[in-house]
């Protein structure tokens, strides 16, 4: 009887984690509703085109005027609507982020179908979509913007209510024990969720346990104040970064390290001040590494002659 309680018992904690880790997701979405200055109008073929790959979805505005589309890679898309009669409306540069649910409300105007329409404009300062509080870390910013260990988590100090409090010479990409010390919200250090295309990473001790490189990286989406129910499972926020798919251009990649002469070539090496120097000693990493093998050379062959004589 026992056994088979605890068999049970078993069963059911699967079937939790399975379901939980099922409902996490990293794809957004974008919505609207199509109207003219009569209404709303049903009918209407919207098109989302992929600016970054040529893929193309489509849907068709309910008797409400509203459409939808659902389980959005992230990226930057162009939204066409067309309707016989109506010129064809056109907004390009529509960015939506991981886990972000962009509207865009299209407005036709009488006209020949091959007439366009196009709408350009910035994206709301509040996303008055959903009630998620926090930010979205773009790719531009990942790629500008200076990072401690390279860690994609931690440019969400650049957001409000986000304070990192470890020591940052223990940014490193292979130790996690400083960098994951963040607060979200007033909420607890080391009380976050990491998701990576959202797939749980974070440990027994809510560390992130894989740093993914910033290259690879298309946003990271930060929620720190009510965030969904499917990233839940802790008291703080949540981290969910959404890789890249590739694109039709290539892209290609680079980064450098800066560390002082003499000093151990780590990630997490600040650029300091030499005690002889008014600027910043530089030295690439493969050259301190190849000065410190050519003197551990020379040391050993030097033991090896006074041990022969």
């Amino acid at each position: 009887m026992r056994s088979l309680f605890r068999n049970v018992v078993v069963a059911l904690a699967v079937l939790v984690v399975a379901s939980s880790a099922a409902a996490q997701t990293f794809t957004g979405g974008l919505r609207g509703a199509v109207k003219d200055a009569n209404g709303v109008i049903p009918g209407v073929t919207v098109q989302l085109v992929n600016e970054g790959t040529g893929a193309a979805r489509e849907a068709v505005s309910n008797d409400e005027g509203l459409y939808n589309f659902a389980a959005v890679p992230p990226g930057v898309y162009t939204v066409r609507a067309t309707l016989t009669g109506f010129k064809t409306y056109e907004q390009k540069a529509v960015r939506v982020a991981a886990q972000q649910f962009v509207t865009v409300d299209v407005t036709l105007a009488v006209g020949a179908l091959e007439e366009t329409i196009t709408v350009t404009g910035e994206a709301p300062l509040i996303d008055t979509a959903n009630a998620t509080g926090g930010g979205v870390i773009n790719t531009e910013q990942l790629n500008t913007l200076p990072s401690g260990g390279r860690s994609a988590f931690l440019f969400a100090v650049t957001l409000p209510t986000v304070v990192a409090s470890g020591d940052p010479q223990f940014n490193r990409q292979q130790d996690q024990t400083n960098a994951s010390l963040l607060s979200l919200g007033g909420g607890t250090r080391r009380g976050n969720n990491y998701l990576v295309d959202g797939v749980p990473v974070g440990d027994i001790r809510n560390r992130a346990s894989a740093n993914p490189s910033i290259e690879a990286l298309d946003d990271v989406a930060v929620q720190v104040h009510q965030y969904d129910a499917e990233t839940g499972r802790t008291g703080g926020g949540t981290f969910n970064v959404a890789t890249k798919s590739g694109t039709n251009t290539y892209a290609p990649a680079a980064s450098t390290r800066t560390v002082r002469a003499g000093a151990p070539p780590t990630t997490s090496s600040p650029i300091r001040r030499a005690s002889n120097c008014r600027t910043p000693t530089t030295t690439s990493v493969v050259a301190v590494w190849a000065a410190r093998l050519s003197r551990t050379a020379r040391s050993s062959g030097a033991r090896s002659r006074a041990m022969a004589r």
